[in-house]
């Protein structure tokens, strides 16, 4: 085996393992990915192998001592590294789970297009024919707009019993895991996530024709918005988990299928601290009537562009090479 193109061949590998650990000396292991974590120890198992091979075919050749001084220091950070605490961990997550809605911006695209549709199909429905309304939201709930005091305090989400009876979800909370759970088939989500834009639509159009529409904007906006947006990443992560089905790549079918449920759990993931801050938004601010309504309304847009500037923002931070190397 001849030296110089053992050294070509492999060099590339070699020097992205030594830009790993540049980076992970300077900032700290919490600062890599998890998918570079997976890819430091996979290079290093490879790097062990080569030393092997060197030592074979090279005897006790320069490369030899690079790859003994390189697999040593690779060892030492991928067996020998403390424990990441709670900081780390969260700090890894505040990267992780905008990383992986970035890498798939297509499902969450679709995910927005389906709510979407059935936002306006829900709409045009309801302005053409109340008896829609009354089919899919109930005609208790819909008496309940007609007569001007009923504002429904988990409005997102909603599921009508209608609905419910027939084995669906029934709440906010219940439609995001079921969302993702149900992923692998497809439908489900695509089916969830139409059906829930759609009994807004319809309410939208109830609570204008009756003259509530001021009130329950007040009410639902301040935790509507993320809690929508929660739905929505939940969505495109049950999308994303059927898409690694879908197009496995040069993966098994199967290979595919696990790797994308782990992308859509990274992804639904974010839904939960937008829930937690939903709820205690909708338990101590919605309904407070000592709070202006521009207030609860400004709040609730707030905390919808900081969710999402923290989703499209946040950018992993960049492995730097190694000018040595």
């Amino acid at each position: 085996m001849d030296l110089r193109e053992t050294v070509v061949r492999n060099r590339p590998a070699w020097e992205r393992l030594e830009a790993l650990m540049a980076q992970a000396r300077s900032r700290g292991l919490s600062s890599l990915e998890p998918a570079n974590l997976k890819e430091l120890g996979l290079l290093h198992r490879k790097v062990s192998a080569d030393l092997a091979t060197a030592r074979t075919f090279h005897g006790e050749s320069r490369l030899v001592g690079y790859l003994n001084d390189l697999a040593l220091r690779s060892h030492n950070m991928v067996y020998r590294a403390p424990r990441r605490g709670a900081r780390a961990i969260l700090t890894g997550l505040w990267r992780s789970i905008p990383a992986a809605v970035q890498r798939h911006r297509g499902a969450l695209a679709v995910s927005t297009g389906l709510f979407l549709c059935g936002v306006i199909l829900g709409a045009v429905g309801a302005v053409l024919d109340e008896s829609i309304a009354n089919m899919v939201l109930g005609s208790k709930f819909v008496e309940g707009i007609r007569s001007g005091d009923y504002l429904h305090p988990n409005m997102f989400g909603l599921m009508p019993r209608s609905v419910s009876s027939a084995g669906y979800v029934t709440n906010n909370i219940s439609v995001a895991l079921n969302t993702f759970a149900f992923g692998v088939t497809g439908v489900i989500p695509a089916w969830l996530l139409f059906l829930n834009g759609n009994i807004l639509g319809i309410v939208f159009v109830l609570c204008g024709q009756y003259g509530i529409l001021g009130r329950f904007l007040a009410f639902v906006i301040p935790h509507g918005i993320i809690e929508v947006s929660a739905i929505l990443l939940a969505g495109a992560g049950g999308l994303t988990t059927f898409d690694g089905w879908l197009h496995p790549g040069d993966q098994t079918r199967s290979r595919g299928l696990r790797h994308g449920a782990r992308e859509g759990l990274m992804i639904t993931a974010g839904a939960i601290p937008a829930l937690l801050v939903a709820a205690l938004v909708e338990g101590f601010i919605s309904p407070s009537p000592n709070i202006p309504p521009a207030v609860r309304i400004g709040l609730g847009i707030a905390l919808g562009l900081f969710m999402w500037a923290w989703l499209l923002g946040v950018r992993p931070g960049p492995v730097k090479e190694d000018p040595a190397a």
